[in-house]
């Protein structure tokens, strides 16, 4: 089945999917499974007053119960009860659904045959309050706070929780991917050793990455890339540039205002605060994953030994750019992916970083280009 004949049949069989259903084809399975984050120095306790502590009924993210307890989606093949392989797809920045992501891991699943699960990054997915997507109640509060500001062209209800949520606190971009990193480390580990129903002792993870999701891969595989990930691959879709070649800006992503705030403190001011003894950052700053998001701020930054990392991990690692991508611009994904690693690809779908295959255009074109994307990205994890 095309990609745009599955996405509405995806889109309506996932919303009708209760805890540990097995449904029919083209969907071979999907199960639910429970996860909780351990809380630790990652949850940041919020001292602000603002709009949306006040509007929203937040005070500080520890309150935040979806973040810490929560299930994921998990695609599994038909015919056996236990895998050897698993892959791991992480999705990009502010998203608060899985729909887009249901024909990838469909199509990941079928071909691979092995299970693909969708894992929710902090505060993203099922991991963020209802409220925050809800277009009623963000509406009401984006005229109270970014439409005063000439200088927010792009915020809109769909961006306004992160937006408003970086723009007090921008230190949550790192302590929620620490607690992401963390996260999967703990959900793989289970896998590894035999603990998880669908996998058996010593199965090998890999992953899809797409976006900021690649951002957090990247962090892993730098992390843990000769340990714990010593025979992972990743596959990464419309990321792998450094965050200061990445423009966030979008009225799906964030506003003009928030990513200046993000850019500033984290080119400006992080590694300072990192260093720095008595605040949120003094445990942080021993742990490998605090260096390797360090690594991925600047091509520049700690180059030798990221660099040093990645080559030897190279034939475990590729990339696909979009020519035509203005938030991952392929340019800035050359700054840290070896040319022989990359595959960038242009068509005339009119698509975008935040909808790479789009519906709404020539469904031959799109059905082509994503098929030729993913029969790389099988060929590639298999």
């Amino acid at each position: 089945m095309k990609y745009t004949e599955s996405y509405n049949l995806l889109k309506t069989s996932f919303q009708r999917v209760p805890d540990d259903h097995v449904g029919k084809e083209p969907v071979s399975g999907i199960r639910h499974f429970p996860f909780s984050s351990k809380p630790g120095f990652t949850t940041f306790q919020s001292t602000n007053s603002g709009a949306l502590t006040r509007n929203l009924s937040i005070t500080d993210d520890s309150v935040i119960l979806k973040n810490s307890e929560f299930t994921y989606p998990v695609f599994v093949p038909a015919g056996k009860d236990k895998f050897t392989r698993a892959v791991i797809l992480l999705h990009g920045l502010n998203e608060r659904s899985w729909t887009k992501y249901l024909p990838w891991a469909q199509t990941l699943a079928d071909g691979l045959q092995f299970p693909v699960i969708l894992f929710p990054i902090s505060f993203h997915m099922n991991r963020s309050p209802e409220e925050w997507s809800n277009p009623r109640l963000m509406s009401a509060l984006l005229r109270e706070t970014r439409l005063r500001s000439g200088r927010n062209r792009s915020a809109t209800f769909a961006n306004l929780a992160l937006s408003l949520r970086l723009s007090s606190q921008p230190s949550r971009f790192f302590t929620s991917g620490i607690q992401s990193v963390e996260d999967l480390r703990q959900l793989i580990t289970s896998i590894q050793e035999g603990n998880h129903p669908l996998f058996e002792e010593g199965t090998t993870t890999s992953f899809f990455a797409y976006s900021i999701g690649a951002f957090l891969a990247q962090i892993m595989m730098l992390t843990y890339g000769e340990s714990l990930l010593s025979t992972s691959r990743l596959f990464i879709l419309c990321g792998g540039a450094p965050f200061n070649r990445m423009n966030g800006v979008s009225k799906l992503i964030m506003d003009e205002e928030a990513f200046s705030r993000l850019r500033f403190y984290y080119l400006r001011q992080f590694d300072r605060e990192l260093n720095s003894k008595g605040n949120l950052f003094q445990m942080t700053n021993k742990q490998p994953a605090a260096m390797a998001f360090s690594s991925m701020l600047d091509a520049a930054n700690l180059r030798e030994w990221r660099n040093s990392r990645f080559k030897r991990m190279e034939d475990r690692i590729q990339v696909i750019g979009m020519k035509n991508d203005i938030i991952i611009p392929p340019d800035g994904i050359k700054e840290i992916i070896d040319s022989g690693q990359l595959t960038i690809i242009d068509y005339p779908s009119g698509y975008s970083h935040e909808n790479p295959f789009p519906l709404n255009t020539n469904h031959e074109i799109t059905d082509s280009s994503f098929e030729m994307v993913f029969n790389k990205a099988i060929d590639f994890l298999k």
